[in-house]
């Protein structure tokens, strides 16, 4: 699995990276920012 963002969210490649290496090492990933900004998990 490779995260790359998706149709609706464009990511930049700092966050590929976080996202993906959490996938790697199956690992949590704390993700902090403003409400409404998208970082609820859906699935």
């Amino acid at each position: 699995m490779k995260f790359n963002g998706t149709q609706n969210y464009i990511s930049t490649e700092d966050l590929n990276v976080a996202v993906n290496a959490a996938i790697s090492l199956e690992k949590p990933l704390l993700i902090k920012g403003e409400p409404g900004t998208g970082k609820k998990r859906t699935g």
